[in-house]
């Protein structure tokens, strides 16, 4: 029940229209945040990749270039001799002045060449006939080394002239040597192709250096694998040559072209293609790191939104307890007045809203109710009382003695079936007007009782009065408040056709309008001056009075009654109209609604 009162349900009406527009907003700045965090995630991401990927190319092509144009290199600034001239003179010779001439020329180019690259360790070239010159920054090739029996050799051989590139790896046959990656050629004569030899490059790490652009060290790494899944390269220089973890390796194995994004609850990971190679780099982003770096705004945004929605309930709690509480007031003093005597409520003068009217109506309301329920005792007993004025109507000592004589003058004159028919009419006159199991009769039962009543009059009359009828049958059913017609036909009779020379007639007429049913009562009789007409509408406007049970005022009973009833019961002011003009006729109309219950 609680739930169903008013400041309950204001109270929800409230908290919905404050709390579900702050967790709509919450919600949208909340996912939009984060959609946002993802993107600039997954942008930085590709851009880092992107940058990574372009570097490794110019650093592949660099190796490629300088491996190629090695060959074509001139060993002097005087006359244009390549590298490939050289060994072919190296190769051809065996004189230890000659070998020592070429061999300083060739060292002289690869100097020229280590002075342009600062990570290059040191440019080896080897002779198929185990000859080699090498030239290296600190670092040299071991004496004895001879290099045909290594993969990296047999390799390179079988790449035919193309770029070969070995793992990361400390090399046993470099003096010094460090954790390095070789980029080797086989070279060949242009001419006749004649297999010359092979050029190696040994390159630090460093090489990679331009690699390392991750802007977000903190939250992410960047990988540089080859296609075996050795990591060629890392952000943190600590896993070069080893195994790529087991998650990343997986979904290097897993993609499809050369570029693809994973997404999942823990991290964020862009692996792209280096086309040349087949290589792959690595982005790797820690979702959950991310959101510690950046989570103060998302925690921002729950913590504003949890104090907005608690101060919205504080306050949804508080007007809803202040628009309320009046209204529950007076639905307590409400409730008092099923139980007790009517209780009125002091309204507060100072309130002009709708609450202050509220209070104001209620408490007039109250008092109307009060003055109704007076008034609605003494309606009564002015209905019975005028129920009683129109039986009297029936009985008064004029209309009895003048139906008794009717009946012995005739009994006198003549046995006949007349005095059968007045005597028959005024039985059934005397038994409709005491007829109490209702107020209300059909249309037919008061116009019968008219008959009976005409047919007495006429008797007595004989054609002095003539008696018609215009009567719609759709009325006859309709119920109406008994014993109004018939008062006015006499009253008719008695104003308007006794005294009127020669003979009369009254025609009543019935018929409906809408839902009011209408009945006219024209006589033709002397009719009233407009002096008269007033007297009697004044009379007419007066409300019923009543002051005793048995005292009778002398003024006529039969109009006036009749409005007085038509008022009481139905409601209806204006219910009786008359027109009249002197020696013309009267006609007395009255309204009855077509359809009623007595309330």
């Amino acid at each position: 029940m609680l739930f169903f009162n008013i400041k309950t349900k204001l109270f929800l009406v409230l908290v919905l229209v404050s709390i579900v527009p702050i967790i709509v907003v919450s919600v949208s700045s909340y996912r939009s945040y984060t959609k946002l965090v993802n993107e600039q995630t997954s942008l930085v991401a590709s851009t880092t990749i992107n940058n990574s990927v372009k570097s490794i190319e110019d650093i592949l092509q660099n190796i490629d270039r300088i491996s190629i144009t090695v060959q074509q290199q001139s060993s002097t600034a005087t006359a244009y001799t390549t590298v490939s001239d050289e060994l072919r003179k190296l190769r051809n010779t065996n004189d230890q002045y000659e070998i020592f001439i070429t061999r300083a020329k060739l060292k002289l180019i690869f100097e020229n060449i280590l002075l342009g690259y600062n990570y290059i360790n040191g440019i080896y070239l080897f002779m198929p006939d185990g000859k080699f010159i090498s030239y290296g920054n600190g670092t040299d090739l071991m004496v004895d080394y001879v290099p045909f029996a290594d993969d990296w050799y047999k390799q390179t051989i079988a790449s035919k002239g193309d770029l070969f590139i070995g793992e990361v790896e400390t090399k046993p046959y470099i003096i010094n040597a460090k954790p390095s990656i070789g980029f080797s050629r086989a070279l060949y004569d242009p001419n006749s192709n004649e297999f010359l030899g092979v050029f190696m490059l040994d390159c630090s790490m460093n090489i990679f250096a331009g690699v390392n652009r991750n802007p977000a060290p903190s939250i992410s790494n960047i990988y540089l694998a080859n296609e075996k899944g050795k990591i060629l390269f890392d952000g943190t220089n600590s896993l070069s040559g080893e195994d790529l973890p087991e998650e990343l390796l997986s979904k290097t194995l897993a993609m499809a072209g050369t570029k693809q994004q994973f997404n999942d609850a823990k991290s964020l990971t862009v692996i792209q293609t280096i086309p040349s190679n087949n290589w792959k780099v690595i982005a790797n982003i820690s979702v959950a790191k991310v959101y510690e770096e950046y989570g103060i705004s998302q925690k921002l945004i729950i913590y504003v939104s949890v104090s907005c929605a608690v101060i919205f309930l504080l306050l949804s709690f508080f007007l809803s307890n202040l628009i309320t509480k009046p209204i529950i007031q007076l639905t307590k003093v409400m409730r008092r007045n099923k139980a007790e005597r009517i209780v009125t409520i002091k309204a507060d003068n100072k309130r002009v809203d709708e609450i202050g009217i509220l209070y104001h109506e209620f408490d007039k309301m109250m008092k109307d109710i009060d003055t109704h329920i007076r008034e609605s005792y003494q309606n009564r007993i002015l209905t019975m009382d005028s129920q009683m004025k129109a039986l009297e109507a029936q009985i008064n000592s004029h209309f009895l003695y003048n139906t008794l004589e009717s009946i012995n003058s005739i009994a006198e004159i003549e046995e006949v079936e007349s005095i059968v028919v007045m005597t028959k009419a005024l039985g059934d006159m005397f038994r409709y007007s005491i007829k109490t199991d209702s107020e209300l009769v059909a249309a037919s039962e008061e116009i019968q009782h008219v008959d009976n009543y005409m047919a007495i009059q006429q008797i007595r009359y004989g054609d002095k009065i003539t008696f018609n009828k215009q009567i719609d049958e759709q009325i006859l059913q309709v119920n109406m408040l008994k014993l109004l017609l018939q008062p006015l036909v006499e009253n008719a009779i008695y104003h308007g056709l006794e005294n009127k020379r020669g003979k009369g007639s009254i025609t009543i007429k019935g018929y409906q309008r809408e839902e009011m049913v209408f009945f006219e009562i024209c006589d033709d009789g002397v009719g009233m001056s407009h002096e008269q007409v007033s007297e009697l509408r004044l009379l007419l406007s007066q409300p019923a009075e009543f002051s005793a049970i048995g005292q009778r005022s002398r003024q006529s009973i039969g109009i006036k009654n009749v409005h007085s009833r038509l008022a009481l019961y139905y409601g209806l002011e204006n219910g009786l109209t008359v027109t009249s003009e002197k020696n013309m006729g009267t006609t007395v109309k009255i309204a009855v609604p077509s359809k009623w219950e007595k309330r």
